[in-house]
């Protein structure tokens, strides 16, 4: 039986030092590359990166690491995208992708774990681990209530699993002929999309409870910022357009999101004694150009 070889996906923004620790925890987890999607634009923080970098191979990286960039940043979803196209483009012989958050900490054994479970499940296309952060009632991943937007840790009406983008490995064939993640997110909900659209299109997940990853769920970067808020109310405008059983459910997953969300905006606005939550609602339904209003490096 022939060794899976095994590709690690590693986003970084403005974050070496983060990832530092990230890559550390993948040393001996048998991957063969591990390329690192330079999102931050700037010399100094690709200069810490592949210092970075340096650091982890002098203490025994078993792994090759590659350093890319497009040259501007990509967003999450569309990231990874580009990573795995490049990969393919090079025509490597890969045969599965791990992709792990810069600010996640592998477990020990966790990619042999991960491949285990597909193996054990030969018509699942994807695995997760177990996420272990301050809340253990999303450590078999997300509920999303398609109506009103909310992170549930149950199942129930109106609501479909996902696991969380954190961590997942998923065979070369998954991304054969389609892109993994769907390119209108920029930074939140691509990894709901990719939930919902796996389970309607019949494909199977499945759940690697005996490893796991560290890593706490939340945003990386200021929670009361107009980049947060602006992400956060748009990837769930654009859920309603693809989360519908019938296509004359649209027009009500909208109105009843922006209900929902009108109401978190007026609390987060209270909270923070900021309109920021209120104009970053109204802006939402537009497509602004990220390098407008992004943070000029990670929180």
């Amino acid at each position: 039986m022939s060794i899976a070889r095994v590709c690690g996906i590693v986003l970084d923004y403005y974050g070496a030092d983060t990832t530092k620790k990230c890559l550390t925890s993948l040393v001996g987890q048998g991957l063969t590359t591990v390329y690192i999607l330079d999102n931050s634009m700037r010399g100094e923080s690709l200069a810490a990166l592949r210092k970075t970098v340096d650091q982890v191979q002098s203490q025994g990286a078993d792994f090759e690491t590659k350093i890319i960039s497009a040259g501007t940043n990509l967003g999450f979803g569309k990231g990874v995208n580009f990573v795995i196209a490049h990969d393919r483009q090079t025509q490597s012989s890969h045969d599965y992708y791990l992709l792990l958050n810069n600010d996640a900490v592998a477990g020990p054994g966790l990619v042999a774990g991960l491949l285990h479970a597909l193996e054990r499940e030969p018509q699942a296309v994807l695995a997760a681990p177990r996420v272990v952060s301050s809340n253990p009632d999303r450590e078999q991943g997300v509920w999303y209530h398609r109506y009103l937007g909310l992170l549930l840790s149950r199942p129930g009406r109106l609501r479909f699993h996902y696991f969380t983008g954190c961590c997942l490995l998923f065979p070369r064939h998954l991304v054969s002929e389609t892109r993994l993640f769907d390119e209108a997110f920029f930074m939140y909900g691509e990894d709901t999309e990719l939930g919902f659209r796996l389970t309607r299109n019949g494909r199977k997940t499945t759940y690697a409870g005996s490893v796991f990853v560290e890593h706490e769920y939340g945003p990386s970067v200021d929670r009361s910022s107009f980049f947060y808020e602006y992400h956060m109310n748009r990837c769930h405008i654009l859920l309603s357009f693809v989360t519908w059983r019938h296509p004359a459910e649209i027009p009500i997953l909208l109105a009843a999101k922006y209900l929902a969300l009108f109401f978190r905006a007026v609390t987060r606005s209270l909270r923070h004694r900021s309109l920021t939550p209120l104009l970053a609602l109204s802006a939402a339904s537009l497509p602004i150009s990220a390098s407008l209003y992004q943070p000029s490096k990670a929180g």
